[in-house]
């Protein structure tokens, strides 16, 4: 998935995280200086130079040496673009581990871009190296994927070195895909947006699923009980941070991570490719509403879900347990609006609905279409109004989450910014919500669709935007009216048959834009994408941590 997002800054004096310029003093061990060049940091004090850039025809950005045209987009801290993408392989059931992970790249710029997979290998004292996997030239205005198996991380705790990463020198987007269906059928798929690490934050919170046993999950080895994770990958050496959960978690099995009570705060220290996990371990256990706050050091990735769930049912049919698997925005890019979109599943399979039986306009009394939403709190007395078929307000305090099981659209706003994601019917997921803020709408969205899946996208406007796909206006029949001045259009994706596994697709529209999330399902596995709204920090926001 990619976004097609200008930028007019050019090389000059380095920038740190925020797009800044570096003056005096530093927090993060590798610093771009006002030469250029990328320095250490020595007591927060910049010190010797490590690398030249400019000896080599490049510009220093983020800590490290890159093209121009990658500077130029990393000096937009809330873009979905750019060029170093931080990420891990997630442990999966066992007749899943074999199966390709899919890393879905799109260039909607106007040079070709070299694109890296690389996985974390011990370095020096002061870096980490990287080892090339595989590798791929994507065309301008095309897509592409790289596919690696056998890079998952399994162990709770700390895993040096384990983590991988998409570079490229040129701005890019991807979209990683757990089994990916394409070597062999998947069984225990999920997908996510993957944000660059301009984008990356030093404040998280989590969502997953209560950790339950259903007989689902129970069939398939390797299902951890259907528990909840948190995953938090490192992108610079000495990053110090702090895993506190809002209710208590016991012990893994291994006590690699011993319990933990309710509030207690476990510090970690994460090096550049170093992945720390925590699981649940207890049936009603949910990781849901955790912090994880960067102390000291640089942004880190942040990626939540559960292993194999089934959302508690033991409901027979089409539908199994799957992988939930979403990486999770930084607080300072939550909002206060969104639009509950729900994404159905396509009628061929002959789904049996996990939410049957529920009230009309609450739940989806049979018909197969429900999503479950949580909405998640970033601080504490935030009130929440869920729209209408069935309104109703709520109060949380930080970390706190509010559910609704619901067959048609409804709007969320809030009083401080909140996190909404969504879970598909019939075939587990965790994705985010769409914001629905006028600064997180797109005017401009380049994405991929992948061979295998049947997949569709949800369309998410204010009344009246005219939008095209592929260069041909979407019909204003296509939309329905859900309320506040909103339209939803779900339109189903042609079958992609493309040599290079991905087909390039592109939404266009006026201002204020529009939001999207892509669905991709076959007969037992299901994946959900949605486009990130990355939200830039207002001057008095207490949000604005990184």
């Amino acid at each position: 998935m990619a976004a097609s997002l200008g930028c007019s800054a050019t090389p000059g004096a380095a920038h740190p995280t925020d797009g800044g310029t570096v003056a005096h003093g530093c927090s993060v061990p590798l610093i771009c200086g006002d030469d250029g060049a990328v320095h250490s940091c020595d007591g927060q004090v910049i010190g010797a130079v490590v690398e030249d850039c400019a000896a080599h025809g490049q510009a220093c950005s983020l800590g490290r040496c890159t093209t121009s045209a990658c500077y130029s987009t990393e000096a937009r801290t809330r873009s979905l673009s750019g060029c170093l993408f931080y990420t891990v392989q997630p442990d999966n059931v066992a007749a899943d581990e074999a199966a390709m992970t899919s890393y879905v790249v799109s260039n909607a710029g106007s040079d070709p871009a070299n694109v890296q997979l690389e996985r974390a290998t011990p370095g020096t004292t002061k870096t980490t190296g990287w080892m090339r996997v595989t590798g791929v030239q994507i065309p301008a205005g095309s897509s592409g994927r790289l596919q690696a198996a056998g890079l998952e991380v399994t162990n709770p705790g700390i895993t040096p070195f384990s983590a991988v990463r998409i570079s490229s020198d040129r701005p890019i987007t991807v979209a990683e895909i757990e089994s990916d269906d394409g070597t062999q059928p998947a069984t225990s798929s999920s997908g996510t947006a993957i944000l660059p690490l301009q984008s990356l934050g030093s404040s998280h919170r989590a969502v997953t699923y209560a950790q339950e046993v259903t007989d689902d999950v129970q069939q398939w080895v390797g299902n951890r009980g259907g528990a909840g994770r948190v995953i938090v990958v490192g992108t610079q050496p000495g990053t110090k941070l702090t895993f506190q959960p809002i209710t208590a978690v016991s012990g893994d099995v291994g006590q690699l991570v011993g319990a933990l009570g309710a509030g207690q705060a476990l510090p970690i220290t994460l090096n550049d490719g170093d992945v720390f996990q925590i699981y649940t371990n207890a049936p009603d256990e949910d990781l849901t509403g955790s912090l994880i706050a960067v102390t000291s050091g640089a942004p880190v990735a942040v990626f939540s879900g559960n292993i194999s769930t089934s959302y508690g049912s033991n409901q027979t049919g089409i539908n199994s347990s799957d992988m939930a698997h979403e990486q999770m925005l930084p607080l300072s890019s939550w909002s206060t609006d969104y639009l509950a979109a729900p994404v159905t599943p396509q009628a061929s399979i002959g789904c049996t609905s996990f939410f049957d039986g529920g009230p009309t306009g609450s739940q989806d009394g049979g018909a197969g279409t429900a999503s479950i939403w949580r909405v998640v709190a970033s601080q504490d007395g935030t009130q929440v109004d869920l729209g209408l078929p069935s309104p109703e307000s709520v109060w949380l305090d930080a970390g706190q989450s509010v559910t609704r099981i619901s067959a048609v659209p409804f709007t969320v706003h809030a009083t401080q910014p909140v996190l909404l994601v969504q879970g598909m019917d019939c075939e587990p997921s965790l994705s985010l919500g769409i914001s629905v803020s006028t600064r997180a709408l797109l005017v401009d969205y380049a994405f991929a669709a992948i061979p295998s899946f049947d997949q569709t996208i949800a369309l998410v406007r204010p009344a009246g935007v005219a939008i095209e796909l592929d260069g041909a206006p979407i019909p204003e029949t296509a939309f329905q009216e859900v309320g506040s001045g909103f339209q939803l259009a779900e339109l189903p994706l042609p079958a992609c048959n493309a040599p290079a596994g991905a087909c390039q697709h592109r939404l266009t529209a006026q201002s204020p834009g529009f939001g999207v999330t892509l669905r991709g399902m076959d007969v037992s596995a299901s994946y959900v994408l949605t486009a990130p709204g990355l939200l830039r920090c207002e001057s008095n926001s207490e949000l604005c941590l990184n």
